[in-house]
């Protein structure tokens, strides 16, 4: 195994105990289970609002580009088509 595996491999399990003991510290945290579930519902729909929103961005982004590409791809056909019937 290699340095680089084993620093991959060091931080892949730093990464995953830093899941796994925030998980446990919620749990055993001293609130009650009404006031857990609220945090969790927020954190939920904070989430939920987070990746909505990227999805918009990036949804908006992707068609841009899809246009713009197909633009281009039109410029080209014609200019390809008359460079042949010049020919």
């Amino acid at each position: 195994m290699s340095k680089e595996d084993r620093i991959s491999d060091f931080m892949l399990g730093v990464l995953i105990g830093g899941v796994v003991g925030s998980v446990v510290a919620l749990l055993y945290a001293p609130t009650s289970g009404k006031k857990l579930r609220k945090k969790i519902q927020s954190k939920t729909e904070n989430v939920i609002e987070d990746v909505e929103d990227f999805y918009d961005t990036n949804k908006d982004k992707a068609e841009q580009m899809l246009k713009e590409g197909k633009k281009k791809a039109s410029e080209i056909l014609q200019d390809a088509k008359k460079k042949i019937t010049s020919n």
